[in-house]
């Protein structure tokens, strides 16, 4: 105590400075008794001030709480008695007291070494009413980051992509579900993995040079074929970009990985249809034109040489020529088939049978050294498709492997059921239901990559220039387009090349609504021979006039007499005037507003007693729209006239009295 203070005059300083104390401040001696305080402490607890002078009892506050419902249900007694017993321990203490008001106060009480305690009453009620926002706040934002991240886990791993965030060193930090389960793992399962023990040799090798360049801080869009566990591959494509902060260095990689395989097989699909269209309006377009021009070269040929028999100049000079100007003709006619313009027959066929058939067939025309097994399954469906496309399909394919062995080595030929799948079936752009799979292998040189994905493009061949058309394959892809099913190609360089192909059975073309078998048609009457009847009057329509000579020609080789017209108006006037007139042979394709199926049905209805025959160097059978009338596709040899002339002769027997 200072000196000259008296101690009525230091209490009376303590309770001033106590006075600016923001919190209530109480001293009690040991005996319980009050030795000081401030309004603060009669404030936060409401005490009415008589209730506070130097000695007052501590249990005099404790009462007053008591009654006023401060400790809640109970004996005043013994709430007080309880209070001041655990008081009288002077143990220090640090507790919160929520008043029924609502006002929340911390008690802190510091017993003193002389005896008794200092006790400091702080509200905290705005304090803790702060707190309580924060709180919200904070389990606010933390349920909502939680489903953020659930949220963002969820579309990362739904997405379809596979997404990988790496550091500077090719560690894995993060990857989706889907980017793991391409490599057989779960995410838990690839964290912390270095890449390499993740990514297969020679993806990693095609795309070191990718990640070097993000290294740099560039962004970089590529695509690739990468291995996957299991013998998978798959054809992706990566945007791979760098993780750089502030600081502008890379410290990561984060890259994004698209399944592109389907689009790629889609646009490829895509591709080989469009250039087989863009072929299929080229061959018929420039055919009628080509098919003329043969038909002048071999009509002219052909009598040449059987004017000169035993000459040495037909077998030097018009022989080869001859040869060759058939070959044309051949191959115009297989570009009309690879173009669907042929007439397409499918019906139910036996598989094995077919197969039986043409390896019966190849093991007597192909090398011995080349070895052909059948492995043929019992109780495969019946597949629905033209019989004879099917055969040549298989020619193609057995051709194919032959140059991939070199003449020597093993193909092999099964036929099993299959049950395509909505899944694959919708990949295939194919109705589900069940198919025959024909599978088709060798053990020949094999293809990479690139070359797998061109086989099917029309007049491409990794043949020797001179050796192969490159419409082989394109057929058989032809083929199986128009037969509504699928071709696959797996090749490995040196290790052999397997075609995979599906053909819909005949059990999934009923179930679809469609026939068995398709109606057939009347077989054409029986040739007549010539010397039977009359020759009828022929009406030839041709607007080219050097076809028109050489047809001409053959028909008076055959013994018939004919008139001409280039047009199909100069062939009505002559009807009208020429009742001798017995069979109408037309071209198809003229100029003027009516071609050869517009005259065809015109004489048909007007005259229907006369016989009509139709050709074209354009198109074939399918082309005539009357498919009961006889089609010679030019250039056509003077017995394919003859026999189509004789098919309708009978139409024309009784040609001169009907029209007299």
């Amino acid at each position: 105590m200072p000196l000259g203070t008296s101690e009525t005059d230091a209490i009376h300083l303590i309770l001033e400075g106590l006075a600016h104390v923001d919190q209530g401040v109480t001293i009690f001696d040991h005996n319980l008794k009050l030795v000081a305080w401030n309004d603060k402490f009669l404030d936060i607890y409401g005490y009415p001030k008589h209730l506070a002078f130097a000695g007052a009892d501590f249990s005099s506050f404790i009462r007053h709480n008591a009654e006023n419902g401060e400790y809640g249900e109970g004996q005043v007694d013994h709430l007080v008695s309880v209070r001041v017993d655990r008081a009288l321990t002077f143990a220090e203490h640090l507790f919160e007291r929520r008043r029924p008001n609502g006002t929340v106060i911390e008690i802190s009480g510091t017993p003193l070494p002389s005896g008794g305690f200092v006790t400091t009453y702080t509200d905290v009620t705005e304090t803790r009413h702060l707190q309580k926002k924060l709180q919200d706040l904070v389990s606010t934002r933390t349920r909502e980051l939680t489903i953020s991240e659930h949220r963002l886990n969820f579309v990362a791993d739904e997405v379809p992509a596979g997404i990988v965030h790496l550091d500077k060193d090719m560690t894995i930090l993060y990857a989706n579900k889907r980017f793991a389960r391409s490599y057989l793992k779960t995410p838990e399962e690839i964290l912390g993995l270095h890449i390499n023990q993740v990514l297969s040799r020679k993806t990693l090798r095609e795309s070191s040079h990718f990640f070097e360049q993000s290294r740099r801080g560039a962004l970089v869009d590529f695509d690739m074929r990468i291995d996957l566990p299991g013998n998978r591959t798959k054809d992706i494509r990566t945007l791979l970009r760098p993780e750089t902060p502030s600081s502008g260095e890379v410290i990561g990689f984060y890259f994004v990985s698209v399944d592109v395989t389907r689009h790629k097989a889609t646009m490829s699909a895509l591709m080989r249809s469009q250039k087989m269209d863009a072929l299929g309006r080229m061959a018929s377009g420039i055919s009628h034109d080509f098919n003329n021009l043969l038909t002048i070269i071999l009509g002219n040929l052909v009598p040449l040489s059987e004017s000169l028999p035993g000459s040495p100049l037909v077998e030097e000079y018009l022989a080869p020529a001859i040869s060759a100007a058939r070959r044309g003709s051949a191959l115009t006619q297989r570009l009309l088939k690879l173009a669907r313009r042929e007439h397409f027959d499918p019906q139910s066929t036996d598989i094995n049978q077919a197969i039986a058939e043409i390896s019966d067939l190849l093991k007597s025309t192909l090398p011995k050294t080349l070895k052909i097994t059948h492995i043929c399954n019992e109780g495969v469906s019946n597949a629905y498709v033209d019989r004879a496309q099917l055969e040549m399909a298989l020619l193609n394919l057995a051709m194919n492997s032959q140059d991939a062995t070199g003449g020597s080595g093993d193909i092999t030929i099964t036929a099993t059921d299959y049950q395509l799948a909505p899944q694959e079936a919708e990949f295939l752009h194919l109705a589900a239901g069940e198919y025959v799979k024909l599978t088709f292998s060798d053990d020949g040189c094999g293809m990479p990559t690139h070359q797998v994905d061109q086989i099917f493009e029309p007049f491409y061949t990794s043949k020797a220039a001179g050796t192969g058309s490159g419409l082989g394959l394109s057929m058989v892809y032809g083929f199986v387009r128009q037969s509504n099913g699928s071709i696959r190609v797996d090749s490995t360089p040196e290790k052999g090349t397997t075609f995979s192909v599906l053909l819909p059975s005949v059990q999934l073309v009923v179930s679809n609504g469609g026939d068995e078998e398709p109606a057939k048609t009347d077989d054409p009457p029986e040739p007549i021979n010539t010397s039977e009847a009359e020759m009828p009057m022929v009406l030839l329509v041709e607007d080219d006039r050097q076809v028109r000579h050489i047809v001409r020609r053959k028909l008076a080789g055959i013994g018939y007499p004919l008139v001409e017209a280039e047009s199909a108006a100069e062939a009505l006037r002559l009807l009208d005037h020429i009742h001798e007139i017995g069979i109408l042979l037309s071209d198809i394709g003229m100029p003027g507003g009516m071609d050869g199926n517009a005259l065809a049905s015109h004489v048909k209805t007007r005259f229907p007693a006369i016989g009509i025959v139709l050709m074209s160097g354009q198109t074939n059978f399918s082309s005539a729209e009357d498919q009961s009338i006889p089609f010679l596709r030019k250039p056509f040899e003077i017995e394919d006239l003859e026999q189509a002339l004789n098919t309708v002769r009978t139409k024309s027997a009784d040609m001169g009295e009907k029209r007299k």
